[in-house]
């Protein structure tokens, strides 16, 4: 579809967003669609800059683990200072780098994300953000169609403060469920929270208020014993191509993992 994105567009966009943690929140869902799992957002202090975490791609025939990325997210107006591309690439850990902005880069600072392939930095900015939703409607967040930006239907996608101490998305990781998953009577651990509990057989979980101990399968990273379960949420005759969403939050003190389904 060709739409020229104008920068009254660009700046609609910003203006969905109150706060940094809005546009955080809101890129939960942006990473998911872009084909990530295991997304959550990171505590708020002493994320050296890291905003949120995800995964892409893991081969479990093949035993290939999926690839983690961090992700810095900037809620600005202005272009971005290249010493912030600068020093998200300083940052200590060497997983795979996006930043994503509401705004843009310069020249300087797509130079600066290319110029060290060991800790190259995929850049993303708010055009490009409204270009892939124009080009793929069927998963639009941002529009009602002429296009015009509907800062209501963006606010849809953000927990917002008045919810957030009961809302069982906050601090969660988000763990997709595919039809093959469902089909093979497994629930597939985030590895956000496998990495935590990799040494374990089994674990406690709670879904909707009901506890189980579940068996870990950890060379293939999943719960087994989850047939019951799919059976209560109606999973098993689902036929549809859509992935399930699942949130997972861990209690390591109480050795308890909480689940939300779809």
């Amino acid at each position: 579809m060709n739409i020229e994105i104008n920068e009254e567009m660009i700046n609609d966009f910003y203006n969905c967003f109150d706060t940094g943690y809005e546009f955080e929140e809101f890129l939960k869902k942006f990473l998911e669609d872009l084909g990530f799992t295991d997304i959550t957002v990171t505590k708020r202090s002493g994320d050296n800059g890291i905003d949120l975490i995800c995964y892409k791609s893991a081969i479990l025939d093949l035993d290939v683990n999926a690839e983690k990325y961090i992700v810095q997210a900037k809620r600005y107006r202005m272009t971005v200072p290249v010493k912030e591309i600068r020093e998200f690439k300083g940052t200590s850990a060497y997983e795979k780098r996006i930043f994503i902005t509401t705004s843009g880069f310069s020249k300087s600072g797509f130079e600066e994300a290319e110029n060290d392939q060991s800790r190259k930095i995929i850049l993303i900015s708010g055009k490009d953000i409204l270009k892939y939703y124009i080009e793929h409607p069927e998963k639009d967040l941002i529009f009602d169609w002429n296009p015009v930006i509907s800062k209501e239907k963006v606010k849809g996608t953000i927990i917002s403060k008045e919810n957030i101490k009961n809302n069982a998305e906050k601090d969660t990781v988000l763990r997709l469920v595919s039809k093959n998953d469902i089909r093979a009577r497994i629930l597939p651990i985030p590895y956000e929270i496998f990495e935590k509990i990799a040494d374990r057989k089994n674990y406690i979980v709670i879904i909707d208020n009901e506890e189980k101990k579940l068996n870990i399968n950890a060379e293939r990273r999943y719960f087994g014993g989850i047939t019951e379960i799919y059976k209560k949420k109606g999973y098993i005759d689902y036929n549809g191509d859509n992935k399930k969403k699942t949130y997972w939050k861990i209690d390591e003190k109480n050795e308890k993992i909480y689940i939300k389904f779809e």
